[in-house]
């Protein structure tokens, strides 16, 4: 056939022009922001880790009771003192992402390195980061185990930790308390046959004192409670003092202990004065929420009873004492 000349007549059904439609699975599709577990922080389906705190949103949250006692196995922490990283017997990866210990800093590397905690020993080895990793100021060499000391600098990249050695158990006799009670009981013994009203009156019923906080208007004992802070399921309940209340993780620093591994060592302050609650995030990792509304850092917040605080993952609720 002449490819030049017009032809006229009917064409095969197969050689016509066929109108197909587009398969459905190539349609656009409204995709959802996914929340992560951690921080609620809505993320892009797109995203692997979440785009505030870096956590792996195709992995799970390991729960409060799946995360071991820092002071039995010892921890990373902050130069700063904001953010603590427990470690885990074996080993515990330390990296960009996905890692035991993560680090969202551009001097760290994805897989950076390895913190081995065996045999009442702990030691880094360097994983072929492109920064290094540094124990007391010395670079790891390839190969090479660094053991760690209480209180030494860990750097890796330029993002740089202490070592905090877990507390030494401590061995206490239960004898030896009872002797030396026994002792001291047989050297005051004949003295007890003299009686001195007068010394035993001003020496051992001296009234205590009870430490007072000004708050303006008048001295109010700092043991008055004003409040508390209630978990959603009622199985935790925090007391809230007069005054300001320091709140974190890190027993010892904080007024208000939160037994949330996901809470920042020291997370926020709690202030109670003249008949207001308010309550400020101080830098946390995992932020402040307020009736499902993430506080801005260093802005005080005005609550009221019954208000939803989110401290690290735990959901509390405000109530009056």
């Amino acid at each position: 056939m002449d490819m030049d000349k017009t032809a006229l007549g009917t064409m095969e059904a197969d050689e016509r022009t066929q109108m197909v439609t587009t398969p459905v699975s190539n349609a656009t599709q409204m995709a959802m922001n996914i929340e992560c577990p951690v921080c609620r922080t809505k993320t892009p389906p797109s995203e692997a880790y979440c785009v505030d705190c870096g956590f792996l949103l195709s992995s799970t949250p390991a729960s409060v009771s799946d995360v071991p006692e820092a002071s039995s196995i010892g921890m990373l922490v902050s130069t700063d003192g904001m953010r603590e990283f427990p470690l885990n017997p074996g080993a515990n990866t330390v990296g960009r992402e996905n890692a035991d210990v993560l680090l969202a800093h551009n001097t760290v590397s994805r897989m950076h390195a390895t913190v081995t905690v065996e045999g009442g020993r702990a030691y880094v080895e360097d994983a072929g980061s492109t920064n290094g990793s540094y124990v007391s100021g010395k670079r790891i060499a390839p190969d090479e185990k660094a053991d760690l000391t209480d209180g030494c600098d860990v750097t890796f990249g330029s993002y740089a930790l202490k070592y905090q050695a877990p507390a030494e158990p401590q061995v206490a006799s239960a004898e030896q308390p009872e002797a030396e009670f026994v002792e001291k009981t047989e050297m005051i013994a004949p003295a007890e046959a003299v009686e001195e009203p007068g010394e035993q009156t001003f020496d051992l019923q001296e009234p205590e004192v009870t430490p007072e906080v000004e708050t303006g208007a008048e001295a109010i004992p700092a043991t008055q409670i004003v409040g508390r802070l209630v978990s959603k399921d009622g199985a935790v309940s925090l007391d809230i003092h007069e005054g300001t209340n320091t709140v974190g993780r890190r027993e010892g620093d904080n007024d208000i202990v939160v037994p949330d591994p996901y809470s920042s060592g020291r997370h926020a302050d709690l202030l109670h004065a003249n008949g207001t609650f308010t309550i400020t995030d101080i830098g946390s990792t995992n932020g402040t929420l307020v009736n499902g509304v993430k506080l801005e850092i260093s802005a005080p917040r005005d609550i009221q009873v019954g208000d939803e605080i989110t401290l690290g993952r735990t959901v509390f609720r405000l109530e009056v004492a």
